[in-house]
């Protein structure tokens, strides 16, 4: 509000001439400095004004944003300026928002311009209000209430208190598709995002509203038309409705299907710097198939990676579509090749522990070479594989004042790569289970991994202390280094009766053969010693009997394995393969063998990673030869248990040793072993950063056989007999906690048979499985 004193306005209209100012006041200042307000009034002392002059320096100090009111009069030849300055804002409160967070909503607010120690500003105020409700019907929150309080503080400030009732999520009651003539509403609804309210789920909130989803569900709507070829769709309208007591929504979305257009030819246009049979092999339509825009744009993509392996990265490739009667369409790929690119730079950025070199060396793409598709596609890939890392990006960006050179920057986001681990729990056979290590995958940002573990139950005791540098060389040769300790005390009357010491060292080498496979050889030196208790089983007694209680061993073996898993603890996707063999050689005082294989994949269901279909199988086979006949009976596969079958105790499952007496059996495992399991990984329910919990939905098999049964044993049966497979069910729950993942198995045995040991509930702190 601008208020002029009549007295100097009509002194200033009732002369012709401006009058001269003796002196300039400004009363009611508290924020503003005198100085600013006496230049923004902008005239002084000895200067001559009129009402013109007056009005100017008012606006100008109504500009500043300062002031609710302003009075000016003259006294005594001096002009006063009497303001009221605006309040500041001395202390903002937000009260009731859970959706929201106070972090955002205070963000906002600063851009807004209301923080606390600014002005205080009622307009702005409102349209905050506005801003919040909206941002609440948006969220289906019809009900949500925005209310903002203003108290007044001493020295002119004031508290705002903005209280919410953010209400609840309005559920979507029905969705109706008008105007779809050749789908029914449940094929075009299925990978909405949006669902109609139901008793089916009771942890998914499909049903609640919201415009973003109602938005990409419209996007969803068209993509499935114009992937089965109907080019004329058409949205005509979509309408939202809220019931009176704003609970409930219903969605209308008007369409105008058209008709399915088929392709007529195909044809290239453009610059082409490759050959056409190169472009024409990405191209799998003809005339007479349905368009399909879903096919087109895999093609487009597939052609641009095809030049970008002759270095043109910034290739465009675009779809010209001539519509022609009868509902025909001729398709022009239209090729812009560009200008082939240089790698100048290859710069890393979010490693703060993991040195450069370590990312260097895993790249397929060298500086000062031509930049190519693939390799900058493998060299993200090699950098996922290492597991160091949550999340990997690449990015090309042209160097300023060139137009044949690029740099990559490659971004990556640091996970924990070292833990400590940890294991309890409780069986009949092995009474309580405690494990203990300590890891480094990335010692010391290096790349190799140090690790040291250790494990007890009643009868056992090992540690392991394993170091491993992978680029021993710089042509990727690995060499790692372990030694291991083992006491088994098997004292107790219920299980078998027998001490193992082994005390051994081993050394390997690993050679790349492509960027996915390695084949490694190594050798193993070690001492086991067997004392027998006074009860041993017939089996133990009559291998000792024969090929003595003391045996140095001389152990090699190779290794291949081909993995091309990606997403670190918890893997999101590709293939794994693992092949041992072991030879315990002539050269120390057994001569046996075991052959080993694992393999595992994960097949997404769902294109944000949180649905996966994951598949594991394993198997071994160890045998003697030459002066021995079978496998070392402490060198034979266990089955049952987290690794193996899940719902069965630990290493309880196969055949079961034999004694002169009544004393109750227990598992002497097998030299045959397989185990495989098949699993659904799924999101949890109310879980919103999936990147650290996974659960799954389980189905394990798997046994362990032998193929030499002792000669007094009546229970024992040589060879494989897939009727002894076991089974069971289950759920799984994992989580990456800063210290080590934590697992959680509930499982159902489904054929368990008398004498299993079976376990519901299995924890585990230190391993994922």
């Amino acid at each position: 509000m601008k208020v002029f004193v009549a007295s100097v306005l009509a002194i200033c209209s009732a002369q012709s001439y401006a009058k001269t100012v003796a002196d300039v006041r400004v009363d009611g200042l508290l924020q503003m400095s005198p100085a600013r307000a006496f230049e923004t009034i902008g005239f002084q002392q000895g200067q001559g004004y009129d009402s013109s002059r007056v009005h100017e320096a008012v606006n100008s100090l109504f500009a500043t944003g300062y002031f609710s009111d302003i009075e000016v009069f003259e006294e005594d030849d001096v002009v006063i300026f009497k303001v009221v300055e605006r309040p500041t804002i001395g202390r903002i409160e937000i009260d009731g928002n859970d959706m929201i967070s106070t972090e955002d909503l205070q963000r906002g607010l600063r851009l807004s311009g209301l923080e606390e120690g600014e002005l205080y500003k009622p307009e702005t105020l409102n349209q905050i209000q506005q801003e919040l409700q909206r941002q609440y019907y948006a969220l289906g929150r019809y009900s949500a209430q925005v209310k903002m309080d203003v108290e007044a503080l001493p020295r002119n400030r004031v508290a705002l208190n903005i209280n919410i009732e953010e209400g609840v999520t309005a559920k979507i009651v029905h969705i109706n598709i008008v105007g779809n003539k050749n789908f029914s509403d449940e094929e075009l609804t299925d990978k909405f995002q949006s669902a109609e309210t139901g008793y089916f789920n009771p942890f998914s909130s499909a049903d609640e509203y919201s415009k973003q989803k109602i938005q990409g569900d419209l996007e969803t709507l068209r993509s499935f038309y114009l992937d089965r070829g109907y080019l004329d769709y058409e949205l005509i309208s979509n309408q939202v409705s809220v019931s009176a007591d704003k609970r409930e929504v219903y969605v209308v979305v008007n369409i105008n299907e058209g008709l399915p257009y088929s392709i007529n030819d195909v044809s290239l246009s453009g610059s082409l710097p490759i050959s056409e049979d190169r472009i024409w092999k990405h191209i799998d339509q003809k005339a007479g198939d349905v368009f399909s825009r879903k096919q087109t744009t895999e093609i487009m993509e597939s052609v641009s990676s095809e030049l970008g392996d002759d270095g043109y990265l910034f290739t465009n490739v675009n779809i010209i579509p001539n519509k022609l009667p009868g509902h025909k369409v001729d398709l022009t790929y239209h090729i812009t090749p560009g200008p082939q690119v240089y790698v100048r730079r290859i710069n890393f950025s979010g490693n703060s522990e993991t040195k450069d070199e370590v990312l260097r060396r895993e790249m397929t793409q060298f500086e000062g070479t031509l930049a190519t598709h693939t390799k900058i596609q493998s060299s993200k890939r090699a950098i996922e594989r290492l597991g160091f890392f949550s999340k990997v990006d690449l990015k090309t960006r042209p160097v300023p004042g060139t137009v044949d050179q690029v740099d990559l920057d490659v971004s990556v986001e640091e996970q924990p790569s070292g833990s400590i681990q940890a294991s309890i729990g409780y069986s009949q056979s092995d009474g309580t289970v405690l494990g203990f290590g300590v890891s480094k995958r990335n010692f010391m940002g290096s790349g190799n991994k140090l690790a040291f573990n250790m494990s007890r139950t009643n009868q056992t005791q090992d540690y392991t202390l394993s170091y491993d540098n992978p680029y021993f060389t710089v042509d990727g040769v690995s060499r790692g280094y372990s030694l291991f300790y083992q006491v088994s005390d098997h004292d107790d009357d219920d299980v078998e009766d027998y001490d193992l010491d082994r005390i051994g060292a081993s050394v390997n080498f690993g050679y790349p053969i492509t960027d996915t496979q390695r084949l490694s050889f190594g050798v193993t030196v070690k001492n086991t010693g067997v004392d027998l208790g006074s009860n041993p089983s017939l089996e133990t007694q009559a291998y000792l009997d024969e090929y003595g209680d003391s045996f140095d061993d001389v152990i090699a073996n190779i290794v291949w394995t081909d993995n091309d898993i990606v997403g670190g603890l918890l893997p999101t996707g590709g293939v794994s393969h693992r092949v041992t063999l072991d030879v315990a050689t002539p050269v120390g005082d057994q001569t046996y063998a075991k052959i080993g294989a694992l393999s595992q994949a994960y097949w997404n269901l769902s294109d944000d990673n949180l649905w996966l279909f994951h598949l594991k199988g394993r198997a071994g086979y160890g045998f003697g030869y030459g002066d021995t006949d079978r496998l070392p009976f402490f060198e034979n596969y266990y089955a049952g248990g987290v690794y193996t079958v899940r719902g069965f105790s630990a290493s309880s499952l196969g055949p079961r040793n034999t004694y002169s007496d009544d004393t109750e059996t227990d598992s002497i495992g097998g030299n045959m072993l397989v185990a495989a399991t098949a699993e659904v990984i799924f999101p949890m329910p109310m879980v919103e950063d999936h990147s650290s919990v996974r659960t799954s939905i389980f189905l394990d098999a798997g046994n362990v056989f032998t193929d030499y049964c002792y000669s007094g044993s009546t229970s024992c049966e040589e060879g494989f007999d897939a009727g002894e497979i076991r089974y069971s069910v289950g759920f799984n729950w994992t989580w990456i906690t800063p210290i080590a993942p934590l697992s959680f198995n509930i499982a159902k045995t489904l054929n368990d048979k008398e004498g299993d040991d079976t376990d519901v509930f299995q924890f585990q702190l230190g391993t994922t499985f």
